[in-house]
């Protein structure tokens, strides 16, 4: 074996290890990363809740398990947000087709003084009746927000009358209660259907 021959093998085995080393480096790096950084949002199946729905029923989060679940806070009176979040999530499933109705929307109000039963229902039936809606006490919605880490409060406005400020974000479980993402207020419409195509495990 002639020395060039030696060193080209020699080089090339260094360079295979190092490629090793950092494949595996990167691997464990990755899993410890998993396993030490706290999840910013819980799972599904870490919080507690039975609330009043539009249903006919409470709803607990173990109704929600075993289905992927599209779950946002808001409120009737919302002039903007509300409303387009509820459309979107509606004009995304209706794209999507028979597939999607595995999705469970959820609209959990951060309002319940004014958005009783009656009210969620005629709001959502009038956008997607497959959605569900959750009212109740003040008190259930105020640990049901602490659980979720969503901002909410009221606004008192000029004319005595108020509107709520609130987290706008989408929370996406896959069956199994596991978060699959978020969408944000104002994200791109088809980073959103890419993300709701995801948790119902279709590829684009």
């Amino acid at each position: 074996m002639s020395t060039s021959l030696r060193r080209i093998i020699s080089i090339s085995a260094c360079i295979g290890a190092f490629l090793v080393a950092a494949v595996l480096i990167g691997f464990w790096a990755d899993y410890f990363a998993r396993k030490t950084t706290p999840t910013i949002f819980p799972q599904l199946g870490e919080i507690q809740f039975s609330l009043p729905s539009t249903q006919g029923r409470p709803i607990s989060n173990d109704d929600l398990l075993g289905q992927p679940v599209a779950m946002f806070f808001g409120f009737t009176h919302c002039p903007e947000v509300c409303p387009v979040t509820l459309y979107t999530l509606t004009e995304i499933t209706d794209s999507i087709g028979e597939d999607a109705e595995a999705l469970q929307i959820v609209f959990a109000t951060v309002d319940p003084e004014r958005d009783t039963i009656p009210v969620l229902t005629s709001y959502i039936e009038a956008i997607n009746k497959r959605a569900i809606g959750l009212s109740g006490a003040i008190d259930q919605h105020e640990a049901l927000q602490k659980s979720f880490r969503v901002f909410a409060q009221k606004v008192p406005l000029d004319d005595g009358d108020y509107t709520m400020d609130h987290t706008a974000t989408v929370f996406l479980y896959d069956a199994k209660g596991h978060l699959s993402g978020t969408i944000a207020w104002g994200e791109p419409y088809e980073f959103a259907l890419a993300k709701v195509k995801a948790v119902l495990g279709i590829k684009s």
